[in-house]
């Protein structure tokens, strides 16, 4: 009877562990998209390049124009249209492209809330804290749960991205968003330039949206740690 219980405690164990590793490969992958975040935003010089496809004018032709005087004349009495079309899809893309890191920190969240549950499993079964980093030293370091002297540690990584990256993009386009209205209603009337300033305004909606949600799931106490380790709890119950 003992050998069976044994055994039973180390295929459970085994299978933990190869759950264990696969989420870890699977957060892994996530959180290399939001290093990619910024690789993304290379977007913003595809459109320069397409704004000058529309003239005729590759990204060559605007390099070598210092030594081309008819080049230059035509970019100069061009450099209106260029830079409304460069204006017109600026905000739409960086809106679409926002959307990518907020799926992958809201799986990497998510993973991680179920590593840490597994964690807690695997160290009830040793008898001891062998792994410590997902239920205890993540919402400490990352989500800014106090320490065990009540310190609080500030993530300067989500910091810096709320601080200056997120809201520099968006007065960007909040400013190429007008300019590009004003430029769509001077030369197709004003019909078109609300349409498409309500789209920008519906995906500033859906991105704040988003975003308030994230911010209540990565919370050490949020609604996705709860759902999470009531369903582990649940589960644990349930074979009891």
């Amino acid at each position: 009877m003992v050998v069976i219980q044994k055994e039973i405690i180390m295929n459970s164990t085994e299978i933990l562990i190869q759950e264990y590793n696969n989420l870890w490969n699977e957060k892994l992958v996530h959180k290399q998209g939001i290093r990619k975040f910024h690789n993304y935003l290379t977007y913003i010089t595809a459109i320069g390049s397409l704004a000058l496809a529309f003239h005729g004018v590759s990204t060559q032709d605007f390099f070598n124009s210092a030594l081309d005087p008819e080049k230059a004349n035509y970019l100069i009495k061009n450099a209106s249209n260029i830079v409304h079309l460069f204006f017109i899809p600026f905000a739409p893309i960086i809106l679409i492209t926002l959307t990518f890191p907020l799926n992958d920190l809201f799986h990497i969240f998510a993973i991680g809330n179920q590593i840490a549950a597994i964690e807690n499993k695997i160290n009830t079964i040793a008898g001891k804290e062998l792994l410590v980093w997902e239920h205890s030293v993540c919402p400490k370091v990352y989500g800014g749960e106090k320490g065990p002297n009540s310190d609080k540690i500030k993530n300067i990584i989500s910091a810096g991205d709320y601080m200056l990256l997120i809201p520099s993009l968006f007065i960007l386009s909040i400013i190429t968003t007008v300019i590009s209205s004003i430029y769509i209603c001077e030369k197709t009337g004003c019909l078109l330039s609300i349409g498409y300033m309500l789209i920008v305004v519906y995906m500033f909606g859906v991105i704040i949206w988003l975003a308030s949600k994230i911010t209540n799931y990565i919370k050490p106490d949020g609604l996705l740690t709860k759902v999470i380790k009531a369903s582990n709890e649940f589960s644990i119950n349930k074979k009891e």
